[in-house]
């Protein structure tokens, strides 16, 4: 069952004294989303499509090290920035084309007017998390698989998008400072979505460990 308010319990409890590594990573974001805006919209979208990968790609590795068992003779791993930056080099292509492939395929379901793209848009969204997580898979097939997860749930992941709109206004009056803190908790919330959707699709058949491999 889909369940936000946990996600967002989970993420705040994995983020709680690991702000530091998320908050550059959403810095490092915004600055080149930013940056990239004043080109045109396909470079703002690989850009911004590499960031993301890279970021859940870090987050990933945090919510992994937080529920590993670490036996006396092992050490905890640290996450640090250089986790974002190996993000960044060993997914940018898969993310590069998956963030054109998505580009396509949702500007092609918008021109069916503007409801169908929004749909398509979260029919894709778990795209950019399967991509991080098995950086091998193909843009076309982890595309095909966020489609699977998705379904049924993309009602419930726009409701949990909005219930972040109170955060984002405040964020907004702030000049924008709030988003070096929201998008790290988004995110992560996210994350544990992904994996929870991930979860539910194994259990229901929709999908076998098979299935993310390259």
């Amino acid at each position: 069952m889909f369940n936000r308010v946990q996600y967002k319990k989970d993420a705040l409890s994995t983020l709680k004294n690991n702000w530091s590594v998320p908050c550059l990573t959403a810095i490092v974001y915004l600055i080149l989303t930013a940056l990239s805006s004043t080109g045109t919209g396909i470079l703002s979208a690989c850009v911004s499509g590499i960031v993301c990968v890279g970021m859940i790609f870090t987050f990933m590795k945090m919510i992994v090290a937080q529920h590993s068992v670490v036996t006396s003779a092992e050490a905890a791993e640290k996450i640090t920035f250089s986790s974002f930056l190996e993000g960044i080099e060993t997914r940018w292509l898969s993310a590069l084309l998956g963030s054109l492939w998505n580009l396509l395929w949702v500007f092609l379901w918008s021109l069916l007017f503007v409801i169908p793209g929004i749909v398509k848009a979260y029919s894709y969204s778990m795209m950019f998390y399967v991509l991080a997580e098995n950086p091998r898979i193909g843009a076309m097939k982890a595309m095909d698989i966020s489609k699977v997860l998705t379904q049924g749930h993309k009602a419930n992941l726009f409701v949990m998008d909005m219930s972040f709109l109170g955060w984002a206004f405040l964020c907004a009056i702030s000049c924008g400072i709030g988003f070096v803190w929201l998008i790290p908790y988004m995110t992560m919330t996210e994350t544990y979505a992904y994996y929870d959707l991930k979860r539910m699709a194994f259990a229901q058949g929709k999908l076998t460990p098979a299935d993310f491999e390259a």
